[in-house]
């Protein structure tokens, strides 16, 4: 029994060990599980570092790349690499002033010079067709401007910008301006209105526009020639219009290159003179007063005028001439193409009381263009020629070659006066001047070609043994269009030109 003390002390010391082995035990295990956790918990770190340095690199070479491609836009647009010229020019005036005429004529010469010309419409009249009604007083008026200038501003902007990154020699030609919305409101709402949107007349003026030309409205000086049907956005009596003109003329006053053309001359000298107006503006040879024709012994050809001049533009024309609807008058549509890019122009002479004609001339789409080719007239073949434009000395020529007439070609210039002493390119050898003969006026040639296309059917419906071509003949269509397309292939177009120089 003595032993017993001594046993449990031995056996309490052993339980002791054996605790003191699991406390250790489950502590190094715990340390084990911690030190796996921390593994883990590093690598994930080390993963989150590789992941922000992979980041990094990519963010650090877009930036070079940027930097590069930054480098390359400031050495393209340094002093020795100027950017091409970008013109903006507006077109204002009163109602019924020739604006769009002038605007037509004006894209027409700078795109033969070529330059690209890109049109922005009149907001005004967009909306205004687009169904937004009138404003019947000061506050509706007001709500339309301030619409409106916000409209306009966008609009331009956003052509000024396409036509930036186009890198090309460029016209914007604008149907009125931002300032033109002052002749619409009293001058306390003008106030408000650049107020709230922010606007000073400078940048609305002389640091957004390079020339402002303003056209008089025909009420004022060319009564006769005043009218409302041509435009169903207009809607003011003469005297409302002479107003319009007045204030309209008064919202550019100050702008260094404000130019007004007024009717102290006819129409056509008018629209002559606002296109002159620009013209000098952009650095191109200004349209003269009096158009001169001219038969070439030979036609040059479009190196010889590229060698001794900057620039030639060569284009496809077909001109169809249509039933007239009113006495007195001739109207032809024209299609003209250079590589992929179409117009199609509408033309209209008018002989007015006083026996002076005018001519007005506006863009057709595609469909109205086709539109109108149903009311060709039936006694006129369509003319088919290639136009060479070039400029030489300080006037702006134009070289006509009409298909089938190979060796000869017709000279056009304007020139002040029918007697003024000109000096011709020396790539050309004039033959005769034939300005004032009838056998080069294109709808005689016209009319003459049908004759020949009549007479070529006639032949065809003898040789087939059919009844002649008349009026109201079942077969007469198929045989006339047989007859037009063997006088292409004999080129008989030529054969009306060549008859009259061999006269």
């Amino acid at each position: 029994m003595r032993y017993l003390p001594a046993l449990s002390a031995a056996a309490a010391a052993v339980c002791a060990a054996a605790f003191v082995r699991w406390r250790l035990a489950r502590r190094h295990a715990a340390c084990e599980t911690d030190s796996a956790s921390l593994r883990r918990a590093l690598r994930r770190e080390a993963e989150e570092k590789a992941e922000l340095h992979r980041r990094l690199h990519e963010q650090e070479r877009r930036l070079r790349s940027l930097e590069h491609e930054l480098q390359e836009q400031l050495k393209s647009s340094s002093p020795e690499t100027p950017l091409p010229p970008l013109h903006r020019v507006v077109l204002t005036g009163g109602p019924c002033a020739g604006k769009t005429t002038a605007l037509f004529q004006l894209k027409e010469r700078l795109q033969a010079l070529g330059f690209l010309v890109v049109c922005v419409p009149e907001i005004a009249t967009t909306l205004f067709q687009g169904g937004i009604p009138f404003p019947t007083n000061e506050a509706e008026g007001y709500h339309v401007q301030r619409n409106l200038m916000k409209l306009q501003l966008a609009t331009e902007d956003a052509f000024l910008n396409i036509c930036r990154t186009l890198r090309r020699p460029t016209v914007m030609l604008c149907d009125r301006g931002t300032m033109d919305g002052k002749a619409y409101l009293s001058d306390a709402n003008w106030d408000l209105l650049l107020e709230e949107l922010q606007l000073t007349p400078t940048n609305l003026s002389y640091q957004r526009y390079d020339a402002i030309l303003h056209l008089v409205t025909a009420a004022d000086g060319a009564e006769e020639a005043y009218t409302l049907s041509n435009n169903t956005a207009r809607t003011e009596a003469p005297d409302e219009a002479r107003r319009l003109c007045q204030r309209a003329m008064a919202c550019w006053t100050g702008h260094e290159h404000l130019y007004i053309v007024d009717n102290s001359s006819g129409f056509d000298d008018k629209i002559r003179r606002a296109v002159a107006r620009v013209a000098r503006l952009v650095g191109v040879p200004a349209p003269l007063a009096v158009s001169r024709k001219f038969l070439l012994k030979t036609k040059p050809s479009k190196e010889d005028i590229r060698r001794a001049t900057q620039r030639v533009e060569m284009f496809e024309v077909e001109q169809t001439y249509l039933l007239a609807t009113e006495p007195k008058t001739r109207c032809r549509v024209r299609r003209r193409q250079q590589g992929t890019n179409v117009s199609f122009q509408h033309q209209l002479w008018r002989v007015t009381e006083e026996g002076q004609t005018t001519l007005s001339e506006r863009t057709l789409s595609a469909r109205e263009y086709a539109s109108c080719l149903k009311q060709a007239d039936p006694t006129c073949l369509p003319i088919t020629k290639n136009l060479m434009t070039f400029c030489w000395g300080r006037q702006y020529w134009e070289l006509n070659a009409f298909t089938g007439l190979q060796n000869h070609a017709i000279l056009e210039v304007e020139a002040e006066t029918a007697t003024e002493e000109l000096e011709f390119p020396p790539f050309v050898e004039v033959e005769s001047e034939v300005t004032n003969q009838k056998a080069y006026d294109s709808y005689r040639i016209a009319k003459q070609l049908m004759q020949l296309a009549a007479e070529e059917a006639q032949g065809i419906a003898h040789a087939k043994g059919v009844p002649s071509v008349e009026k109201g003949n079942s077969n007469s269509a198929t045989l006339l269009h047989s007859a037009i397309e063997n006088l292409k292939r004999k080129g008989s177009q030529g054969d009306v030109f060549s008859s009259f120089i061999r006269k």
